[in-house]
């Protein structure tokens, strides 16, 4: 067992390694590509250019919910546990690991934008165009 951790976080709270990939991941790590088959299944579940992978569980998804629901931005929300297949294709359009939040931004012209973390100004400018 680490040093300094109590047992009982790592016995309690299997999740807080997934929380902190996401955390690790708020980086803005994006992924930007011509829509593929996958992509166009991915986004045919959405009817918004943004979609959000997350889940109820996780603060750094329900930091960049806020966040765009603050800045009135319209996304759609599809939850990974409800929805795991949804969000597999999502990992393999995105070739992204397991990270939540992952978000697509569908691009007028077609390209998808993968951006992997709670980075509101990376979704924020991939909406742009930028």
């Amino acid at each position: 067992m680490p040093a300094g951790v109590p047992y009982s976080v790592e016995v309690r709270f299997p999740f807080l390694l997934a929380a902190a990939v996401a955390l690790v991941a708020s980086s803005g790590v994006t992924h930007s590509s011509t829509a593929s088959a996958a992509e166009r299944n991915v986004s045919s579940i959405s009817s918004s250019p943004i979609t959000l992978y997350g889940a109820k569980w996780c603060s750094a998804c329900k930091s960049l919910e806020r966040g765009l629901a603050d800045r009135k931005i319209p996304f759609d929300m599809v939850d990974v546990d409800d929805n795991p297949a949804a969000f597999a294709r999502a990992r393999a359009a995105a070739n992204a690991s397991s990270a939540i939040p992952l978000t697509g931004v569908v691009k007028p012209s077609g390209d998808t934008v993968w951006i992997v973390g709670a980075d509101l100004e990376a979704v924020d400018r991939a909406r742009k165009g930028e």
